[in-house]
């Protein structure tokens, strides 16, 4: 279209105009040119548009690239801390995690110590419930303690028998103090260890009385210092350890020996009695002296067995009861001393009724009589007491026909911490004692003597 407009002015003046013909071909030649250049550039046009619409485009695009990828290096480093902040932030989290889970390890641990210790207190609760019964029941006895039934974990009685236990047991008793116990039991013991026996003498009394008559202080300190009395023995026993009673065994005189003591009894009997009271073990305290007094290794050692008893049922009074065959009650002949006789048998009966069947009651012993024999008045005395104790033991009470008279000698005696001894004017009363519990025992009991004339004569 601009090709013919630019060609047809060139035929119009070349027709119109009076050239030659080779003229009007130069013309129509150079019109030809022109219009065809006229085309080409005409023609170009639209390139040239297109090309410059697509450079600024391209610039454009470059411009708009560089952006994209200056935003794009923006974002990719906030992406990178955008990472780093979620590493910071999983970490972070990863910590919290962790001590989310050692708090709750913290927890569990604390809630598991919480719930123990709840657990050791409501124990501890119906421990302290059942010891506070274990008191009111305790409290309410009066004066039954010792007479409860005996626990099935204690030892059997091994009764005299000529095949089998041959040592009886004299417990040496009077729930009334200062009636002379200690000098029978002492004095009694050296009779028969000159008869020929072989005495077993136990102090169960914690103020030591007997043991001083035989040991003298400084020995007595050296068995303290080296646990051989009465109390290690006992709390050894308690225990459970199976302590050996010869080893806390003193020799004294010719054969026999002797359990000594001291006032460091008085905490074993303490601690036994809390024990019995509150039944914290299933051990039946009564019978710690039985046990091991009924064994070969003591029967087989010592031929009699005398035990000077405190004047109270307390845990070594009721450990004689329990082990013991006999009971033998000095018995002052005054009437303060006398009345209280008949109480001492009720207590005795209690005991033995309820814990030791095979008990028997030798006998009662006038002890500090005016003269040899008794007189009038004080054997009536003692016949009233004889007739009270037979209605409350159920069978007539022996009365010993020796009697210990009041002599000086016991006084000089104890002086010197010894018994009496041959020389004495009051041993014969003793050898007549022992020579009259000799025909109460049975005969495979005895042993066979002989007594010099001037020893049996009055």
């Amino acid at each position: 279209m601009f090709a013919f407009m630019t060609f047809a002015p060139c035929l119009l003046f070349a027709e119109q105009s009076s050239a030659t013909w080779s003229d009007k071909e130069v013309l129509y030649a150079v019109g030809s040119v022109i219009g065809t250049f006229i085309m080409v550039i005409v023609g170009m046009i639209p390139l040239l548009i297109y090309y410059l619409d697509n450079t600024k485009r391209a610039e454009e695009n470059k411009t708009t690239t560089a952006k994209v990828m200056e935003a794009t290096t923006d974002r990719q480093q906030l992406l990178s801390e955008m990472q780093k902040q979620l590493v910071d932030v999983q970490r972070e989290a990863g910590i919290l995690r962790v001590s989310e889970t050692k708090m709750n390890v913290q927890t569990q641990k604390q809630k598991e110590f919480i719930e123990l210790l709840q657990s050791k207190l409501n124990n501890l609760q119906q421990i302290f419930d059942a010891d506070r019964r274990r008191i009111e029941r305790a409290l309410t006895k009066d004066g039954q303690t010792w007479n409860e039934k005996v626990l099935s974990t204690a030892p059997e009685f091994r009764p005299l028998a000529e095949d089998d236990r041959r040592t009886p047991i004299i417990s040496v008793l009077n729930l009334k103090g200062g009636v002379g116990k200690t000098t029978v039991t002492t004095n009694l013991a050296a009779a028969l260890d000159g008869l020929g026996y072989r005495v077993l003498v136990m102090d169960l009394d914690l103020q030591g009385s007997l043991t001083s008559m035989f040991l003298i202080d400084d020995r007595e300190v050296t068995l303290l210092d080296q646990e051989k009395v009465l109390y290690d023995f006992l709390k050894k026993a308690f225990a459970g350890e199976f302590p050996n009673l010869l080893d806390y065994t003193q020799t004294i005189l010719s054969n026999s020996g002797l359990v000594p003591t001291n006032d460091r009894l008085f905490y074993a009997e303490m601690n036994l009695t809390i024990h019995w009271l509150l039944r914290e073990a299933n051990r039946d305290v009564r019978f710690l002296l039985r046990k091991e007094l009924h064994l070969k290794r003591i029967t087989e050692k010592y031929d009699i067995i005398l035990l000077d008893c405190p004047p109270v049922l307390n845990v070594c009074c009721v450990n004689a009861l329990g082990a013991s065959d006999y009971v033998l009650s000095p018995v002052m002949l005054s009437r303060q001393a006398t009345i209280r006789v008949p109480v001492m048998l009720a207590r005795i009966k209690e005991f033995r009724d309820n814990v030791n069947p095979t008990l028997k009651f030798m006998g009662l012993l006038g002890n500090r009589a005016t003269r040899p024999g008794l007189s009038s008045e004080e054997q009536n005395r003692l016949s009233l007491v004889r007739d009270k104790c037979k209605e409350i033991w159920g069978e007539p009470v022996y009365q010993f026909r020796a009697a210990i008279r009041q002599s000086i000698d016991i006084r000089k005696a104890e002086d010197q911490s010894r018994p009496l001894n041959k020389g004495d004017d009051l041993y014969p009363d003793f050898v007549k004692l022992a020579q009259e519990i000799e025909t109460l025992l049975p005969t495979y009991c005895r042993r066979t003597v002989t007594i010099p004339a001037k020893e049996l004569s009055s």
